[in-house]
């Protein structure tokens, strides 16, 4: 076999739908897929176990009746897919054939639960890796009831339960209506938030399969809106196909089994119909690629899989990408960087996230792998699973040398990509411990593969191999006034040099705010036409391109039949929290919010007064992109004159991440399983990269999303809105991991003027996050899940004391009056409470009492005076400054700001 084979990809790509649809009859059958009970009957009795009441017995009744309907359901699904009955269906054998067709596609995924052939047996084996199963305990699976003991629901009732609240806990056996819920709706921002579990399931099968029948239904329409001629393509439309399962899918339990393993704790539905699946279609590719590469496709071959007695060879190679150098690559300065600051803020941080993108891609077609092969791709990581081939090993070093050379030539060595290969045999992904106490074969291999990419993260461009990538570079421009690292090639005038990738970040930053698709083709000059926008610089060797949706660019169907098009991908930002996240095309959550203006910037435009003499003042128009500058006035406010505003005119950078992730992914679950992991970073992924973005364009509109994904987040926006973003983001969530407090994020703010050097920003970002994070010397408890913000820590169980404490602050100044000295007088009060060691510490309760006296009696009229003091001396004595302590000194902040 060789690499880069389109007849490979085709064939791989059949396997991997194959097993992305082994459970297909799950979805269908718990919808009330019609079906005669002939046909009905026939397929159970070929697809299904039978259970005996009794050893020996005749009488008992078919398990997994869901299998049956997998191949029922086929029909209906593949009316909108590639061809699966004509032409070439290597390696199954054709539907058109009227001999033996015991190895068709859909006879191999829907006997996953009573294979035969070797075929049937690479699904059966994937289904099995992908959980984790011991053998016995799949045995007890394959004989159960489909129904969970612990809630008394069967698999129409049962809804999926939540990965993350089971994270650091080892109560397994929680009474099941206290667990939350996923609502069973299509993937949207609001949709991806569980539930309360308790009285949510539905008490009687009719409305249970209602709900199934609508997302059925839907589904099914999805699949007619992947553009017909996509379908020439078995990769570019597999990839499409992905996204309309996960769509549908996702918050469908795969199993809702009620059965008990050999250790005697319940097994949970906590993962998703869509990361099994995905993951089984995964390890299903690599297997049979690796047993067709050996020669051992026969029945020899299925029978080790069937005993399990080749499952210690290392048959499969994870291979996983990290970006490195994602902070200097995006805040890179040059003499002119902020002359474009948004532009190449919203710019670099895209292309951070289509880099990742390009070099998955760059993996997947060189080994001639399907996108389901890539599991995860989230924060500048990937994983995917090939064959452990020599040709296979060998293509992967090439394709690490090219990507490489590619950044070493690009970015001059500031940013690049670690790639390793870990191989792994069937019995590494087994969830359950050694008899000796040793973690699970599968915490093993993770902790390994995550060392292995540290190490390789050390090892960047192989700097002491033979060969040093030491080049001579010319700047017969001088250096791109963009990024000072680089060489300029073009010269627009004396003080406007620039570099290719540079110019390719500032299109990106126009681009962005009113384009919705990309498209990645082997050759840029195929890409023709007026709407379409192509990059300067070639990507790992593809053309990238940027279109707007298909009414205004068409489907592109001439791309896909001379073979150009490779992938087609939507990164539009959803319209509302509810949107449904398809639109016909494979998506990708790697685009960020950008504010633009709106008609009220519009009549409101005074506020931005002063800004037009300012070089990045851009263009004030309805739907174009706001610039800093215009950012930083947003909160300003005009409470007496139409056209007269106050308040603070600054930007607030907030820089977070979750914390411990690595002990959360490392340790979390008790017995993870490689569908757990992969369902867990899509779900840690989904609260920055979906609904984040969909909460600022709904909720915080003048927010940028300079990145956000995986478990971290760089957000620039006005001083005050981003507070209250903030806030928000820590109750939601709050709420998005179910109320479990081992699951935290901590973030740092700064505020600047707009105009200060982005990297300078960043690195004072950074500190701040490092100071919320606590240190050692502080209890477990006290450290990380705080924000810091005018250098003030505030745990976030916290922050509505400082709230609180704000709103008060602000009523008592309407209502006394209060001048600026007397509250400016506060700080200094706030210091001598806080320190101890002054000699005059014990003296601001004295201090404070007497300036509120002073001034009830200075400024209020007499029948008020004895109440304001009270009022005063509760809600700033007590509740700020004994309360708060130093803490006290973000609400004076805020106030001081909102009145300049």
């Amino acid at each position: 076999m060789t690499m880069d084979n389109p007849a490979l990809l085709a064939a791989s790509s059949r396997v991997a739908l194959a097993a992305f649809l082994h459970d297909l009859g799950k979805f269908a059958e718990r919808a009330g897929f019609d079906a005669p009970t002939s046909d009905l009957e026939a397929h159970k009795t070929l697809y299904c176990p039978f259970r005996t009441f009794e050893p020996g017995g005749k009488s008992g009744f078919h398990t997994h009746k869901h299998a049956a309907y997998t191949g029922l359901a086929f029909d209906v699904v593949e009316k909108n897919a590639p061809d699966l009955i004509k032409g070439d269906m290597t390696p199954f054998a054709s539907r058109s054939d009227t001999r033996d067709i015991t190895d068709s596609l859909i006879n191999a995924a829907a006997a996953h639960h009573k294979p035969d052939t070797f075929l049937q047996w690479i699904i059966a084996t994937a289904d099995r890796v992908a959980s984790g199963f011991e053998r016995e305990e799949f045995d007890d699976y394959n004989g159960a009831e489909d129904k969970n003991p612990q809630t008394d629901r069967n698999h129409f009732q049962a809804r999926q339960w939540t990965l993350f609240e089971a994270i650091n806990r080892r109560d397994d056996d929680t009474p099941g209506p206290d667990i939350c819920r996923y609502p069973l709706k299509a993937l949207s921002p609001q949709s991806i938030f569980p539930v309360p579990g308790k009285g949510y399931e539905p008490s009687d099968d009719a409305s249970a399969k209602a709900e199934y029948a609508e997302l059925w239904q839907a589904f099914l329409q999805s699949l007619e809106s992947i553009p017909r001629s996509h379908r020439k393509d078995w990769s570019l439309w597999l990839d499409h196909f992905d996204t309309a399962w996960q769509t549908f899918t996702h918050a469908i339990p795969s199993a809702t089994a009620g059965f008990r393993d050999k250790k005697w704790r319940k097994l949970k539905p906590d993962v998703s119909l869509y990361d099994h699946s995905k993951s089984a279609a995964a390890i299903a590719t690599a297997l049979w690629r690796w047993h067709a590469a050996q020669g051992q496709t026969d029945t020899a071959a299925a029978t080790r899989l069937d005993g399990r007695s080749d499952w210690h060879v290392e048959k499969l190679l994870l291979i996983q990408g990290d970006f490195f150098g994602i902070q200097d690559f995006v805040f890179a300065e040059g003499s002119q960087t902020n002359k474009a600051a948004a532009k190449l803020l919203r710019g670099r941080s895209f292309q951070v996230s289509l880099f990742t993108e390009l070099a998955a891609l760059k993996v997947l077609d060189a080994l001639s792998l399907p996108p389901t092969s890539q599991i995860t791709n989230a924060a500048g990581k990937f994983l995917v699973v090939a064959p452990n081939t020599e040709e296979v090993r060998g293509q992967l070093e090439q394709v690490r040398k090219e990507i490489n050379d590619w950044f070493l030539q690009h970015s001059f060595g500031m940013a690049g990509l670690g790639l390793i290969g870990k191989p792994a045999s069937c019995n590494d992904f087994l969830k359950g411990k050694k008899d000796d106490g040793r973690e699970s074969p599968f915490k093993a291999l993770m902790a390994s593969l995550f060392a292995d990419l540290e190490t390789a993260k050390l090892q960047r461009f192989d700097l002491t191999a033979t060969g040093s990538p030491i080049f001579a570079v010319n700047y017969p421009h001088g250096v791109c006034q963009y990024n000072a690292r680089l060489p300029a090639d073009r010269a627009e005038r004396e003080t406007d040099t620039s570099a290719a990738l540079s110019r390719d970040q500032i299109r990106l930053g126009a681009l962005l705010t009113r384009e919705d698709r990309i498209l990645v083709v082997r050759d840029a000059g195929a890409l023709t036409g007026n709407n379409i926008t192509k990059l300067e610089v070639s990507i790992f060797g593809y053309g990238v391109a940027f279109t707007r949706d298909e009414d205004v660019t068409g489907k592109f169907g001439n791309l896909v039949r001379d073979g150009s098009l490779i992938r087609c991908w939507d990164f539009s930002l959803p319209e509302s929290l509810t949107d449904t996240l398809w639109h016909g095309y494979a998506r990708r959550f790697i685009n960020a919010y950008v504010p633009r203006f709106n008609e009220v910037d519009l009549q409101t435009n005074s506020k931005y007064v002063g800004l037009e003499s300012d070089v990045d003042a851009g263009d004030l128009r309805r739907g174009g992109g706001k610039t800093l500058n215009h950012i930083a006035c947003e909160d300003r406010t005009c409470p007496t004159d139409p056209d007269k505003w106050q308040g603070q005119v600054a930007l607030m950078t907030l820089k977070g991440d979750v914390d411990n992730l690595g002990s959360i992914f490392q340790q979390g679950l008790q017995e993870p399983t490689f569908a757990k992991m992969a369902a867990l970073s899509r779900q840690m992924n989904a609260f920055f990269a979906v609904w984040l973005p969909a909460i600022c364009r709904a909720e915080f509109p003048n927010t940028y999303t300079v990145f956000a994904g995986g478990d971290d987040f760089f957000l620039i926006g006005p001083w005050h809105s981003t507070q209250k973003l903030a806030a928000r983001m820590a109750d939601e969530f709050t709420r998005y991991v179910a109320g479990n407090t081992s699951i935290t994020f901590s973030g740092g703010m700064v505020m600047t003027k707009p105009g200060l050097p982005m990297h300078t920003l960043a690195t004072q970002a950074e500190d701040a996050l490092d100071a919320a994070k606590g240190n050692a010397l502080q209890d477990e408890k006290s450290r990380k899940n705080a924000l810091v913000v005018y250098g003030e820590r505030v745990r976030w169980p916290d922050w509505n004391k400082v709230q609180s404490a704000q709103e008060q602050l602000e009523r008592v100044r309407d209502s006394y009056d209060l001048s600026n000295g007397y509250v400016y007088g506060l700080l200094q009060l706030i210091t001598l409470a806080s320190d101890p060691k002054n000699p005059e510490h014990a003296m601001w309760r004295s201090r404070f009492a007497y300036r509120t006296r002073r001034y009830v009696v200075d400024k209020l009229e007499a029948g008020v005076r004895q109440g304001a003091q009270s009022d005063l001396a509760e809600q700033i004595g007590e509740k700020g400054i004994v309360q708060l302590g130093t803490r006290y000194r973000i609400a004076l902040f805020n106030h001081f700001y909102s009145q300049r």
